[in-house]
């Protein structure tokens, strides 16, 4: 009898502290750190130019919907379905770091931009998609954009979508593929603005 008490605990002992070790591998492999990238700006494609006078544009963070309002760089496969790229994400959410390149490009192109709200037009956007296409080895951008006036009325909408070859569809390379769309996308974004302020 004590034999077999003896075995059962042991075997009992024995598939806790397995069960115990599982459960710290899988805890281990789901916080193992990403590889972190950022939206690079592209210097040469975005010559700096004199602030124009006028009112400055106020830019809300991008509206966006998951897993693209996320950090992680987003796929699209063959059958339209939508994951993320496992074990890299961006240094902040898409979102923030879009706004952050937009003003960048605003001010590039003349304009007194900012995230400050207080301005008397705005530039709304909505980030449609920004994510790599795996079946056309592309990096695709579309966002829709709104100049409002300081009485929140539509003075110009345009939807823009930028697209750039992304033949390697993994961490650095993707990163690169959409950042260079991003920097276009927001030069074009940038010029479309000033024409109408």
């Amino acid at each position: 009898m004590k034999l077999k008490a003896s075995r059962s605990t042991q075997w009992k002992a024995a598939r806790t502290t397995a069960l115990a070790m599982l459960a710290l591998l899988m805890t281990a492999c789901a916080t193992a750190p990403r590889e972190t990238f950022d939206l690079t700006a592209d210097s040469g494609a975005l010559r700096s130019v004199a602030l124009r006078s006028g009112p400055a544009v106020y830019v809300p963070a991008p509206a966006a919907v998951a897993p693209t309002s996320s950090d992680r760089i987003v796929v699209r496969a063959a059958d339209d379905s939508v994951t993320v790229l496992p074990g890299v994400q961006w240094s902040d959410p898409l979102p923030r770091l879009f706004q952050r390149r937009l003003i960048e490009a605003l001010q590039k192109c003349g304009l007194s931009a900012s995230a400050e709200n207080g301005a008397q037009t705005t530039l709304r956007t909505d980030v449609r998609r920004f994510e790599i296409d795996v079946s056309r080895n592309l990096a695709v951008i579309q966002v829709s954009v709104e100049l409002m006036d300081g009485g929140g009325r539509a003075r110009a909408a345009r939807i823009f979508v930028e697209e750039t070859p992304a033949p390697d569809h993994v961490g650095s390379q993707a990163a690169r593929a959409l950042s260079a769309a991003a920097a276009d996308v927001t030069l074009q974004i940038g010029q479309w603005t000033r024409a109408r302020m």
